[in-house]
């Protein structure tokens, strides 16, 4: 729990007055625990690029902590367990005092973040140079993504039923993968004279991969350097250049996060949207282990994206969910049961929000921006200009979230993404309100939201581990 100095007073925030960082009110103990919590968070950064092995991590912890897999059979008695789908959306379940007629507390995240994916026809030869074409996912600063060093995660099923896991560019010991930039004394034409969205064709984020040719005469019509690179998948990872078809590979930042600054306190690194809020939630799950309502909580995938298809939060896994906790509850999962118990849930939607940049001071709202260091943000509604596209809390249920928090000496604050008319965003809470949840948005604030190199604050991170963990126990 966090120390009494990490109270903040409802007589402070009555008269207005300024709060401090959260640096400022940490006994040495505290320090401690952050840094050891951030330890932690920069490893799980380093070694889950993917979804998959967001899922992998989180999955393995579940067995750790004597969760069962709920599609398979199980003693008939009341247990904890989860539920994934495709290996890319992951639900996990703890049963509470209360019945899970009575409704749960739940949190959602994400597991995915924007990135670079190999088209299915991919491998190419243009002149002296074997590449690979590349196809955008989520909402990215494409020019963010040029010549820096990238390595490839891989994903292949295969015809007979097999799965290969793969990555290249990680270990000290590999090459790395890039995508090349016109240098500046001949860009005038094709990108400083453009617009930025214009500068940077998609089509031309493609892969350098090779340039050593299969054996053969120089003057051979044969796609040689193509051919060796069909032949490295091949001796590498025994994966036919067909394959790529029913494959997944994923162009991600090489190198490990790391701590940022001369201070050392931030934590710099790729994924964090939303991958912060996974580790801090799966850790707050984890750290309940008789709580008072049963709880859920769930990583979706593709939120970069709308949230379609089926690992998204727009598809049924949510009742799926609940109604296998139900069963495991020694329950009959009917429809019209599991529908009441959703609407007389909690929830919070964990997603990282826009932390405040005083370099881009022209686009940020000052009286309700988010300040690093100074704990997770409450956003009480999302979405873009006139609020279109938001799910917007209600009154009641913020009051609710506040006095959970601070009763349980959480540092908090309220924020909102950016000024009006600058752009906007979304979340899943929109998706889970459809159910009649009360939900409302509340992560740690990030600089460099959606680039290669994402910061946020030790302390942030620790204290958004605490405020989950605090909603878990008194929701």
């Amino acid at each position: 729990m966090a120390s009494s100095k990490d109270n903040v007073t409802s007589k402070q925030k009555n008269k207005g007055e300024e709060i401090s960082s959260i640096w400022d009110n940490v006994t040495a103990a505290d320090l401690k625990e952050i840094e050891q919590f951030s330890e932690g968070y920069i490893e799980f950064l380093t070694i889950a690029k993917t979804e998959r092995k967001v899922l992998d991590y989180v999955r393995m912890e579940a067995g750790g902590n004597s969760l069962h897999d709920l599609s398979k059979p199980y003693p008939n008695r009341r247990i904890s367990g989860f539920l994934q789908h495709h290996k890319k959306l992951l639900g996990l379940f703890r049963q509470g005092k209360a019945s899970v007629e009575e409704g749960f507390n739940i949190i959602v995240a994400h597991g995915d973040s924007p990135r670079l994916d190999l088209k299915p026809k991919c491998i190419y030869e243009d002149g002296t140079l074997g590449l690979l074409k590349t196809n955008l996912y989520g909402g990215l600063k494409k020019f963010q993504w040029l010549a820096r060093p990238v390595a490839l995660w891989g994903f292949s099923a295969l015809k007979d039923g097999r799965t290969i896991d793969y990555t290249f560019g990680e270990r000290s010991q590999d090459p790395v993968l890039t995508i090349t930039d016109i240098l500046p004394h001949m860009d005038r034409k094709i990108q400083r004279e453009k617009r930025l969205t214009e500068a940077f064709p998609a089509e031309k984020l493609n892969v350098l991969a090779a340039s050593r040719p299969l054996p053969g005469k120089a003057n051979d019509d044969k796609k040689r350097i193509k051919g060796a690179l069909v032949k490295i998948l091949y001796d590498k990872w025994g994966i036919r250049e067909e394959d790529l078809i029913s494959s997944e590979i994923e162009i991600v930042p090489a190198g490990r996060a790391r701590q940022v600054g001369l201070d050392g306190s931030f934590i710099g690194g790729y994924g964090q949207d939303d991958r912060l809020s996974v580790y801090t939630g799966a850790k707050a799950f984890f750290s309940q282990s008789r709580p008072a309502k049963p709880l859920l909580f769930i990583i979706f995938d593709r939120e970069e994206i709308g949230s379609y298809g089926t690992t998204g939060a727009n598809s049924n896994f949510i009742e799926r969910l609940a109604s296998a906790a139900f069963e495991a509850s020694g329950l009959e999962p009917k429809w019209h049961s599991v529908l009441k118990s959703l609407s007389l849930s909690r929830a919070i939607s964990a997603d990282v929000e826009c932390g405040r940049d005083p370099t881009f001071k022209e686009v940020i709202d000052e009286l309700n921006s988010a300040r690093l260091s100074y704990g997770p943000c409450l956003t009480r509604y999302t979405g873009g200009t006139a609020k279109y596209g938001a799910s917007e809390a209600a009154a009641e249920y913020m009051a609710k979230v506040r006095n959970i928090f601070d009763s349980s000496g959480i540092r908090w604050q309220s924020s909102l993404i950016g000024k009006q008319e600058e752009g906007g965003g979304g979340t899943v809470a929109l998706t889970l309100a459809e159910y009649g949840i009360n939900i409302v948005d509340c992560g740690a604030p990030v600089l460099s939201m959606h680039s290669p190199f994402e910061i946020s604050s030790k302390a942030d991170v620790w204290m958004t581990f605490k405020a989950y963990a605090a909603f878990f126990e008194k929701a």
